[in-house]
């Protein structure tokens, strides 16, 4: 007797054994009940899911005995019929060999003849996109007003190549992809029932390589059948050449932290047990994407479509990176895929590949470093910053002019560090400085025009005392210390000067106005009287080239470029105040 595969002998053969789509069933079901059967369907989606064996038992419905009804028989001689492709009143069309328009003319004049022993006539139209466009002109009237004992079923994994004017005449029932949990289900019955002793981790990797197809599912199975009686993951793993998910973890695990070493050690087991790497990089890309999602939605296993032993495996790994780490290693991934698929050394390209994407772990997100940095400055902002300014943990303390007051020096940034703020040339004595100004400083008060003696305030303690003046005028007003914050500030002598970019002068107008409440902070906190100027200066300008020269020697803007093989397009200087800095 000849065998029957298992993908035919368990074709479902009421709405109930339909897997994965019981939306569908549901929809046929209630319409059979009611008796509200369209007369034109589309049903869509990808292989392997139900669509020619849900218009098939459509078939039976209506033709059935018992009929019609949501619950065919299957044991009437009409059932049995179309259920053994026998049924003379049910033809299925291949439409990728019946392309023209004379199939469908003779189509046409074969569906005004009334069902020779059927309730009803109906032509399932597998491939139904294969038409051609004049094909699908010749049938618009037909499934427009077709007789009342026709029914037309169009089976396509393309609807968008339906014509509109079709799509509209008829009812859209779309199939989806079948999980991998219920095709894992499905195939454990099957097993049983067919005897085959099988290891949950193999039907795991069946059901992972079906990509939701249940025929494709049932196929794989018949295959691993016949291979051992008893069916293990490797045996699944040897036979179809798929990768197992401890692999996949471990792999990107060592991309995750980085470990170029156990990248390479890894890429060689793969060599030696024959795995094909081009499918193994496909599997990994799917497996990092997974990652990512879980990451993101912190596990739903409904989104990933994963099996449980990759969900536990995915749950570990997860908790070692972020988002924007998984994010860009799958981007680059996909990236480099087309590449290695392509490639005429598969390995050296995979290795060379994932060796630069374990340089990832190397960088921090945006949203850590701006934290880390924000952290730094709210323990130590160095003397010659203002509070908060980047690069106050990672420059040297300002210089400190240890002359009078007419000889005290701006405080200045060293050449070539790259940040923001830079002062080249000294400062104007305090008096020149303000007579710059703008004209609109106001009779100065009392306090101002005749300050008491400004006594030695030991000099290191200034920058701290200056801080916590800034902080508590904060607590009573912010705009004030936001502004004071800007300031480059510097000490000398017991002499508090405050330098504004040339830009921000209106700033600068609006810190003398407020001085005698900063004096007067400043000598609640020391018990002496501060004199304090201010005052404004210009940046030099940087002329491109020499700025791309500095930026070409910041060793992080080297690695970067080698990691992505990039190269400097332009420079933008940062716009702050109105000038460049």
């Amino acid at each position: 007797m000849t065998y029957l595969v298992l993908a035919r002998k368990w074709r479902p053969q009421t709405f109930d054994d339909l897997t994965g789509q019981e939306h569908v069933a549901r929809i046929l079901k209630n319409a059979l009940a009611s008796r509200k059967v369209a007369h034109a369907y589309i049903f869509s989606g990808p292989r392997g899911v139900g669509k020619t064996t849900t218009a098939r038992i459509l078939a039976k419905a209506l033709n059935c005995i018992n009929g019609p009804t949501a619950d065919p028989c299957g044991q009437c001689p009409s059932c049995v019929e179309v259920a053994g492709g026998a049924s003379v009143d049910v033809s299925e069309i291949d439409g990728a060999s019946n392309t023209g328009v004379d199939n469908i003319r003779d189509l046409r004049e074969k569906v005004r003849y009334a069902p020779s022993g059927a309730r009803f006539k109906v032509y399932i139209i597998d491939e139904a996109h294969m038409l051609s466009t004049s094909a699908f002109n010749a049938l618009l009237k037909t499934l427009e007003e077709p007789p009342p004992h026709v029914v037309f079923v169009l089976a396509t994994t393309e609807p968008k190549k339906i014509p509109p004017t079709v799509l509209s005449r008829c009812q859209h029932l779309p199939f989806t992809r079948i999980t991998v949990h219920k095709i894992k289900e499905r195939l454990r019955a099957i097993s049983d029932a067919e005897g085959i002793s099988i290891a949950p981790a193999a039907l795991d990797s069946i059901a992972r390589a079906a990509d939701g197809s249940m025929r494709d599912s049932l196929t794989i199975l018949d295959q691993v059948a016949s291979f051992s009686d008893t069916i293990s993951a490797a045996d699944v793993k040897d036979l179809l050449g798929i990768t197992d998910v401890e692999t996949l973890s471990q792999v990107a695990g060592a991309v995750v932290d980085g470990d170029r070493k156990g990248i390479v050690s890894l890429i060689a087991g793969l060599t030696t047990t024959g795995t094909d790497l081009k499918t193994f990089t496909r599997d990994l890309l799917q497996f990092v994407r997974n990652l990512l999602v879980a990451k993101i939605t912190g596990g739903v296993e409904e989104i990933m479509d994963v099996s449980e032993e990759e969900l536990l495996a995915i749950n570990s790994l997860k908790e070692r990176t972020s988002e924007e780490h998984m994010s860009l290693l799958l981007s680059e991934l996909i990236k480099a895929e087309p590449g290695i698929r392509s490639a005429f050394y598969p390995r050296i390209a995979l290795e060379m590949t994932l060796i630069r994407l374990s340089l990832l772990s190397r960088f921090k997100a945006i949203d850590e470093a701006l934290r880390m940095v924000q952290g730094a400055e709210s323990r130590s902002p160095q003397e010659g910053y203002p509070a908060g300014a980047p690069g106050a943990e990672a420059s040297p303390p300002a210089r400190r002019s240890t002359g009078g007051s007419a000889g005290a020096e701006a405080p200045r940034l060293e050449e070539g560090t790259g940040k923001k703020g830079l002062l080249k040339e000294k400062a104007a004595p305090r008096k020149e400085m303000e007579d710059r100004s703008p004209e609109r400083k106001e009779t100065p008060s009392a306090e101002e025009s005749s300050p008491s003696p400004v006594q030695q305030t030991s000099e290191p303690l200034l920058p701290d005392m200056w801080n916590a003046a800034v902080e508590k005028i904060d607590e009573t007003n912010h705009p004030l210390a936001s502004r004071l914050r800007e300031a480059v500030f510097s000490a000398d002598g017991g002499e508090i000067t405050l330098i504004f970019n040339g830009g921000a002068s209106v700033h600068a107008d609006s810190v003398r106005e407020s001085l005698p409440l900063v004096r007067r902070t400043l000598q609640e906190l020391s018990g002496q009287n501060m004199d304090i100027s201010v005052g404004t200066a210009h940046a030099p300008s940087v002329s491109k080239k020499d700025l791309k020269e500095k930026v070409m020697q910041n060793p992080v803007v080297k690695e970067a470029l080698e990691l992505f093989e990039g190269r400097i397009v332009d420079i933008i200087p940062v716009k702050k105040g109105g000038e460049n800095v």
